[in-house]
């Protein structure tokens, strides 16, 4: 990552620490309900790479996700969460069973649900913002600092007052930050986005409780 690219990212970082220490620091109000945390796993389809020479086609399998949410209930509806999320993708480098390139995709994201309905089942949607870390295996290839966002729908079914499970599928979007191409280094772009940044769909499945 250059220069700018890291002036970016502190920048970005900065501001979404200073949200975070904001929410930290803000009084509760009184109709406050307990936090609640969420550990999840899931799976991720519609990576789309390029060969950053020739332009060809580098498609990558369905990859497993995890990761944690901590929700902070606004009112009965509205919860403010932040979610960290961890992927790990493999893509082929070449068309002769080459080495594949591995990414490791670490995403601190803040937004929130809305639910309705008072029934066992409560349907939601969702909506988060924030950066995404990719790391590609080799070191060869520079880290880059993707902007990330997600959209989503799913349902809660607590099974008590203080836990349930959560289910949710949702689209994903990363754009690079610093205006580059892919999985680059200083010998050039092994691997391209298939256009100005990724796309993907997840389905995932999790256990909240509240404390």
């Amino acid at each position: 990552m250059d220069r700018g690219g890291l002036r970016a990212a502190a920048g970005c970082s900065l501001t979404l620490l200073v949200a975070l220490g904001a929410l930290a620091a803000a009084p509760a109000p009184a109709f406050a309900q307990s936090p609640e945390l969420t550990a999840f796993a899931g799976v991720r389809t519609g990576f789309e790479f390029e060969d950053g020479a020739t332009g060809a086609d580098r498609p990558a399998d369905e990859s497993p996700t995890l990761g944690l949410m901590l929700g902070f209930p606004l009112d009965n509806d509205r919860t403010l969460e932040v979610v960290w999320t961890h992927q790990q993708v493999d893509v082929a480098a070449s068309d002769d069973g080459g080495t594949d390139v591995g990414l490791r995709f670490d995403s601190l994201t803040v937004g929130g649900t809305y639910e309705w309905g008072q029934h066992a089942v409560r349907p939601f949607v969702s909506a988060t913002a924030g950066l995404t870390l990719l790391s590609p295996d080799d070191s060869d290839y520079d880290m880059d600092l993707l902007f990330a966002g997600t959209l989503g729908a799913g349902v809660k079914v607590p099974f008590s007052k203080r836990a349930g499970l959560r289910f949710e599928g949702r689209g994903v979007a990363m754009l690079s930050l610093d205006g580059s191409a892919g999985v680059c280094g200083p010998g050039g772009c092994a691997i391209a986005f298939a256009g100005s940044g990724i796309g993907q769909f997840e389905l995932l499945a999790g256990l909240w409780f509240s404390f």
